[in-house]
């Protein structure tokens, strides 16, 4: 079986909780691989709490076994605590208001726009989460300004058209909505606004984030799914309740959720439930805009992680 590539959003945790250089303590080394502490033919999977980030050569000493795993299960859980590298010292970006703000500006022809905020956890248990969300939105101003500089704008008939296409900036705003943060979850959704040079409009795109708190741990499709289910079970579950509402064309339907992780990545967790949010397109026409669909934590047991979705479900808090 071919191995899957780590998920961005584990990635991204386990770099940022190790400050971006090695978790070996005085290596400091910013040149970082990730390390499955039990290893990957043992496990067969990809968790944030089994990753550690390790350089080149320590990485070479673990599977050598000069690093063992009981050290690496230490050092990771110093990472973990609150005054790990990753959640030292100031943002880089701004606060505003009560969030933050990443942005750049170029005034070079045809330049471009960008702006992302995200929320400014203040209690050290959720900072991770701040510090996750700014990694997430450098990441995403790094592919807008890849993208900017290799724009080629084409050819036109009269030096008039070719600078109205030339001249307009390229453009992405990032905002959010926290849908839910309390001790368990922290869930963000996102409405990224993006419009590149010479492009004929602009297109809007959602994106989550979702985290849980205690331990900390980023929450994709993977894990809500977990490993006694299939993308299988979660897509007809869906096309269930999307046809039997009545609202929807079958074959938009079917063609909308073919089970496909990406058909299924926009979700935030909900106090009771997990909304669903499908893009223009996907399972109706453009002018019905982004259509969303609610599933109760008890569905999702039938078809998901019931171990994860017990954690994560308010109801059973009280």
């Amino acid at each position: 079986m071919q191995r899957p590539a780590i998920p961005a959003e584990i990635k991204r945790a386990v770099l940022v909780e190790a400050g971006h250089r090695c978790a070996i303590p005085r290596c400091g080394e910013t040149e970082l691989d990730i390390h499955h502490i039990v290893p990957w033919e043992t496990c067969q999977k990809h968790e944030y709490s089994n990753l550690i980030a390790l350089c080149p050569v320590c990485h070479r000493r673990a599977h050598k076994g000069e690093i063992d795993r009981k050290a690496l299960l230490q050092y990771k859980a110093a990472l973990i605590a609150t005054d790990s590298p990753g959640l030292q010292g100031n943002f880089d970006a701004p606060i505003v208001e009560i969030r933050r703000r990443i942005s750049e500006f170029n005034l070079d022809v045809p330049g471009y726009r960008f702006e992302f905020d995200f929320p400014d956890f203040q209690e050290p248990v959720r900072r991770v989460v701040s510090k996750n969300l700014e990694a997430w939105g450098n990441e995403l101003l790094a592919q807008f300004k890849e993208n900017q500089e290799s724009y080629v704008p084409f050819e036109t008939e009269g030096d008039a058209e070719i600078d109205s296409f030339f001249t307009t900036p390229s453009q992405l705003k990032g905002t959010y909505q926290v849908v839910r943060n309390d001790e368990a979850v922290i869930s963000v959704e996102y409405v990224l606004d993006r419009y590149f040079t010479g492009a004929a409009h602009s297109g809007k795109h959602t994106r989550v984030q979702n985290f849980l708190i205690k331990p900390f741990q980023p929450v994709t499709l993977t894990e809500l799914m977990g490993e006694t289910s299939s993308i299988e079970d979660l897509s007809s579950l869906i096309r269930e309740i999307l046809l039997d509402s009545g609202q929807y064309d079958e074959e938009w339907v079917l063609r909308g959720t073919e089970p496909k992780e990406r058909n299924f990545s926009r979700f935030v967790l909900e106090e009771r439930g997990v909304r669903f949010t499908f893009e223009e397109y996907q399972i109706d026409c453009y002018a019905s805009g982004r259509q969303k669909l609610w599933i109760s934590y008890d569905q999702m047991k039938g078809v998901g992680n019931a171990s994860l979705i017990e954690k994560i479900n308010k109801h059973d808090f009280y």
